[in-house]
């Protein structure tokens, strides 16, 4: 077979299909985009909207258009005076900025604001389905494609990156990720592969850390397969490991102010980044030069096995010297005394252990489906064609380390979901093609066993387990709960004057996005000292002067926030658990209160507010 064309015969790229498997295509990737549009509609941005990283990044987007630096990333009413330096990339700030600017001669800003919020993650999903539908398309044609798209629609954690109204970075990362895929899986082809996947993996890092696992993952693929075929897959290592250190020079000088160059920081791109990149780069560029594995058999794979090792070793080495505390990852330079308060409890910071405990519902779409994936995939990796082997190892070394990595921290399992989308879609066209002309019972089910890694199958299994056992929606309650705390607090605090609200975190980026308060706490880790601030007042001994040390005007409640009765069960006696069961303590006045929460203000000090008269010295009794 062809070196070029995947298991089917099918030509590498999108480009080459003929007419009708293009406008194929191009049909069911409409139907995607009108299918996320239709069944979740658009966004107003109103109390409903209750993303805080879009609001933050909506917040951020104003900032620069209002005339903040290009490098200046600091959120000056996130904890003031001095304000919270954002890890965040004005890359992903740009494209929305853009769109606004656009926007603005037809409508006013809020008008702006909410088109591009609406337009901009929709738009998305084309680059990001053709990308990932094409690198499924390497190994099983036009079939593999659709079903990957399919796929998509039918990954709730997938396709809800893309909903209208997601301003967050998550689906950039995404879009970023299912071009390095694209590219990495045609890597042993032409030149541009390697460096579009190259390229793409730079950037992704530039726009976030949370990438660096897919990142490191996929050059494990791509070394895995190198080891393997050298003469094959060389010029593309070569090519990815070049355009991936020339991709990150580039982003790190487009985003880093020249006074941080030198500064490591373990959460973003910076100086703790760049010198494993260039290091690790330039020696693989090196050993990838020299190993040329000429039919070198066994001996040839151990050595070039073993001085991959050597560079692995060497760059970990490297970064336990310089950079000790980011070999802990992106959150290694986080306050030790936020992890038990705050971050131990973010979502998606949680394990299995944690999931299965607090959430078991959410176990099988997030851990059984792309599990399943997994193990398909490996089972067909057996039946392909000895020249694709290799660039489908890339894609299992992505979706087996994400899996298994998603049982420490769930954020993992995104990455997951979007590589096994392609990995599916290659199975299910393999079997398609093996079955073909057979109507046999075990061919039938050959032909349908992808459906078992459909997240959206184990969705329905969970909400009909639900139903019989009469569970309760506990998460719609909440969110309306929420959504109601977040209207009044807007209604109330907005017209007010600029002041600084203690909330927990949960409200923060609301808060800044829809009144013109400052706030110190937002779902941040760079946010220790506002997070601290805010839980010494919930839950200190002395919330009246944990309150004043602030310089607050104004304390938010709400009762059902999930932040705040977590605070009032490690502090049953704290100002949270008071305020949840209705005590009003003296030193706080209520500026207004609502169905779902309440806001209050402190007294001024010195102020008896009993109602009674001073003590008075009384004259000694007649007598004495």
């Amino acid at each position: 077979m062809n070196s070029k064309q995947g298991a089917l015969g099918a030509p590498l790229a999108l480009s080459r299909l003929g007419p009708r498997a293009r406008l194929l295509f191009a049909a069911a990737l409409g139907l995607l985009v009108i299918g996320i549009v239709a069944v979740h509609r658009l966004t107003d941005l109103g109390p409903g909207w209750s993303d805080p990283d879009s609001m933050m990044r909506l917040v951020e987007v104003r900032d620069l258009l209002a005339g903040q630096g290009w490098f200046d990333l600091t959120q000056y009413r996130l904890d003031p005076p001095d304000g919270v330096l954002m890890h965040w990339s004005r890359l992903v700030d740009l494209p929305i900025a853009t769109i606004i600017l656009a926007a603005s001669p037809f409508t006013d800003r809020a008008g702006a604001e909410l088109f591009a919020a609406n337009l901009w993650p929709v738009l998305l999903v084309i680059p990001f389905a053709f990308a990932l539908a094409s690198a499924a398309g390497r190994f099983g044609g036009e079939i593999a494609r659709l079903v990957t798209l399919l796929m998509i629609f039918l990954s709730p954690q997938v396709k809800g990156v893309f909903l209208p109204g997601d301003l967050d970075h998550h689906n950039v990362q995404a879009v970023l990720v299912a071009f390095v895929l694209m590219g990495l899986v045609r890597a042993d082809g032409a030149r541009r592969w390697p460096l579009v996947a190259g390229m793409a993996a730079a950037i992704s890092l530039a726009v976030g850390m949370e990438t660096l696992l897919a990142v490191l993952l996929a050059i494990l693929g791509l070394a895995i397969a190198w080891i393997i075929d050298a003469d094959r897959w060389r010029r593309g290592f070569m090519l990815f490991t070049g355009a991936l250190m020339a991709g990150t020079l580039l982003a790190a000088a487009a985003t880093i102010p020249p006074s941080r160059w030198l500064v490591p920081a373990c959460d973003t791109l910076s100086f703790a980044y760049l010198t494993p990149v260039l290091v690790g780069g330039a020696a693989v560029i090196v050993l990838a030069a020299a190993l040329r594995g000429h039919d070198d058999g066994l001996p040839g794979l151990l050595m070039r096995g073993g001085a991959l090792i050597a560079v692995a070793s060497l760059l970990v080495t490297i970064a336990a010297v310089l950079f000790p505390i980011c070999l802990a990852g992106p959150y290694g330079g986080v306050d030790p005394a936020i992890r038990p308060i705050w971050l131990d409890r973010v979502s998606e910071a949680q394990g299995l252990i944690a999931t299965l405990e607090g959430r078991p519902d959410l176990v099988p779409p997030l851990y059984i489906a792309p599990f399943a994936a997994l193990v398909l995939g490996a089972l067909a990796l057996r039946r392909m064609p000895t020249a694709d082997r290799p660039a489908f190892t890339v894609v299992l070394s992505i979706l087996g380390g994400s899996v298994l990595l998603g049982v420490m921290q769930l954020r993992a399992l995104v990455g997951a979901q979007i590589v096994a989308s392609a990995a599916v879609g290659a199975v299910a066209a393999l079997a398609v093609k093996a079955t073909a002309g057979q109507d046999d019972a075990r061919s039938v089910a050959r032909r349908w066993t992808w459906l078992v890694a459909v997240p959206m199958l184990w969705t329905f299994v969970v909400m009909a387990v639900d139903r019989l056992t009469a569970r309760p929606d506990i998460d719609a309650a909440e969110a309306a709960t929420m959504t109601d705390c977040r209207a009044f607090f807007g209604d109330v605090l907005g017209p007010r004057p600029p002041g600084l609200v203690v909330a927990t975190s949960n409200f923060g980026a609301f808060l800044l996005k829809a009144t013109p308060h400052g706030v110190l706490a937002a779902p941040y880790h760079r946010d220790a000292h506002g997070i601290l601030a805010v839980d010494a007042v919930f839950t200190g001994a002395d919330p009246e002067a944990a309150f004043r040390a602030t310089g607050a005007g104004y304390l938010a409640a709400c009762m059902g926030d999930a932040e705040l009765n977590q605070m009032a069960e490690r502090a049953p006696e704290g100002l949270a658990a008071r305020l949840i069961r209705g005590e009003r303590p003296s030193w706080i006045t209520e500026v207004a209160s609502g169905p779902a929460g309440a806001i209050f203000s402190a007294r001024p000090s010195g102020i008896d507010i009993t109602g009674s008269l001073p003590v008075l010295p009384l004259r000694p009794s007649i007598g004495e």
